[in-house]
């Protein structure tokens, strides 16, 4: 139950199968002004360092373990906001921060029963069927995903992602073991011996998609293939549902109706899709789409909210005391709250506009009912928007945070959100969580690309390159385009407009355009696009950029020539791209 001041993690267990391997399953759920000689120090460190190290590719990592999106990667999203208030170098330090802080509380490696294997600490609850539990595979999940986002930071994230890999396989389920068991505990008895639960293996299997592409699967663990073999052989076969659901673990029928909202990981669904090439993840994201439809039409018109647990079809929540756990199973709950994180997510990294829409109709009513405070939200409401908590927790305000990024008229509440969860500590569940809406928000959550196909050419890598100014030797507009991001471009300080294009040297197709932003960045800019070099068409507009790495799809363009036009400056400075890269259509 969790009725008390004290979150508990809400990972409800059927009572009746608590004593048996196969049922004893988890259901839960700054920017201060440069000075000219210190650029010109950083010049000479890196400069003297580069000479030491040799010469370096630009494909190729300084960082100790190879990553290959070290953190910080303060990604810029198309139509999704950030913090306005604070620089993105600020809402780094506070993501490194907590992330050391959470690491040392809840990152453990004491397990006497499997040396080197890593794990999250935290609470359960249900019936860990006779093992004192340390922590769950949920836990696991939330570790590995944020291990990886978080290498650059931490030169130990791989070894540490891969002793809580190590666990996670060592703790395999008792029905399928190409999935986790919902336990850890420190006895060789328990590793076998739980069934799953389908949030911690959707996380784990994701995070190996991340793992491959942040150190790549040459390694000692295959990190594409175990990926490959858990998505196939583990989710697929045992919580895919024939009604295209998603159930509640490996003990759970096939043709179950009854599934958790907080499961509904859109974009790990796309992820896997990527990888696999397999149209049940489409189908299966279109069919949650439905479902989350005609339940908010039917139980939740004027909130947007959903039910812990989702029963039957047509959808309905299900009744109080489902699985026998804690009375809330039918409203906005403990496991709910994890649920507009889930869905705004799907529209950052792929643009489904159905993703918009639920999020922008849970921003509306919360901002509504709390006034545009998001320290008034409570751990708790009923379908219909009535209050059953008294007090705010990370893992109800986070998640409201994060939906709130999906709309520009959304800034104040997002600033005061941030300032609000930056500093919030209490458990295991809403830090682990906490520290997970704060990578989304701040640009530190990147979207995986295709694992299985092979990557684009940068059309405008090493191409020809020009610009409206350049703020001083080792600045100039070719820097942009020559694949090395300790390279730059940076326009004259101070002066609007400015811009830089890339000659490709022949009519091609477009597909896209990633701009890597340096300090300098652009708050309103165009891309431009023209045949002839001086006749230019506008096919993209910002007004609202927050710099970091922008990714900006084009469609069906053809162009010789692309310019960034830059009309607002987002500093007192200039306008300043690491790269400026092209790509063709996907």
């Amino acid at each position: 139950m969790v009725p008390t001041r004290t979150r508990v993690n809400t990972r409800a267990k059927l009572n009746a199968y608590a004593q048996s391997p196969a049922a004893t399953a988890s259901t839960t759920g700054s920017s201060p002004k440069r000075s000219k000689r210190y650029k010109v120090l950083v010049s000479l460190v890196i400069a003297v360092l580069l000479a030491g190290a040799g010469s370096i590719a630009p494909s190729q990592s300084t960082y100790a373990a190879g990553e290959k999106k070290p953190f910080p990667q303060q990604v810029s999203y198309p139509g999704i906001i950030k913090p306005s208030h604070v620089t993105q170098n600020a809402m780094n330090q506070s993501v490194a921060q907590y992330y050391d802080y959470w690491k040392g509380k809840y990152l453990k490696n004491d397990l006497s029963s499997l040396p080197g294997g890593y794990y999250v600490k935290g609470e359960i609850t249900g019936n860990p069927g006779g093992f004192p539990a340390l922590g769950s595979s949920e836990g696991q999940g939330y570790g590995m995903i944020i291990t990886v986002l978080m290498a650059g930071h931490d030169p130990n994230a791989q070894t540490i992602y891969n002793g809580l890999f190590k666990t996670a396989r060592a703790f395999k389920s008792s029905i399928n073991p190409n999935l986790m068991g919902w336990v850890v505990a420190d006895n060789k008895n328990a590793q076998g011996h739980y069934s799953s639960a389908t949030d911690g293996d959707l996380d784990i299997a994701y995070s190996l998609i991340l793992a491959h592409e942040q150190w790549g699967s040459d390694g000692s663990i295959n990190y594409l293939q175990e990926a490959k073999q858990m998505i196939t052989n583990g989710i697929k076969a045992s919580n895919v549902t024939t009604n295209n659901r998603l159930n509640l673990g490996d003990w759970d029928a096939k043709n179950a109706l009854n599934t958790r909202p907080s499961d509904w990981m859109l974009s790990h669904l796309r992820a896997f899709y990527d990888v696999t090439l397999d149209p049940i993840w489409i189908q299966l994201i279109d069919n949650l789409y439905s479902v989350y439809n005609d339940f908010s039409n039917a139980y939740s018109p004027s909130t947007g909210l959903i039910s812990d647990f989702v029963v039957n079809n047509p959808p309905k929540p299900a009744p109080e005391w489902y699985l026998d756990e804690f009375k809330e199973t039918n409203i906005y709950y403990y496991n709910a709250s994890r649920v507009p994180l889930r869905i705004v997510i799907d529209y950052a990294m792929y643009g489904d506009p159905r993703s918009k829409s639920i999020s922008d109709k849970l921003t509306g009513w919360i901002k509504g009912k709390t006034n545009n405070t998001p320290s008034k939200i409570k751990n708790g409401y009923k379908l219909n928007g009535t209050e059953v908590g008294d007090y705010a927790t990370a893992v109800f305000v986070s998640p409201f945070i994060s939906a709130a990024t999906a709309d520009s008229s959304n800034k104040a509440w997002v600033n005061a959100g941030w300032d609000w969860m930056k500093n919030k500590k209490e458990d295991y569940f809403s830090d682990s969580y906490n520290l997970l809406n704060m990578l989304y928000i701040s640009g530190n959550w990147w979207k995986p690309g295709s694992a299985e196909q092979p990557s684009l050419p940068n059309l405008a890598l090493n191409a020809a390159a020009a610009a409206s100014s350049i703020e001083g030797i080792s600045f100039e507009a070719e820097r942009a385009i020559d694949g090395n991001l300790q390279s730059r471009w940076a326009s004259s300080e101070g002066s609007d407009p400015q811009w830089i294009y890339v000659d490709l040297g022949t009519v091609k197709a477009l597909g896209s355009v990633r701009l890597h932003w340096e300090e300098a960045y652009a708050v309103k800019f165009k891309i431009q696009v023209s045949n002839d070099g001086s006749n230019w068409t506008d096919v993209y507009s910002e007004t609202n950029g927050s710099g970091g790495v922008q990714d900006i799809p084009l469609n069906n363009v053809s162009a010789r020539y692309v310019k960034m036009y830059g009309t607002e400056r987002g500093t007192p400075y200039g306008y300043s791209l690491y790269e400026f890269e092209v790509y063709p259509p996907n």
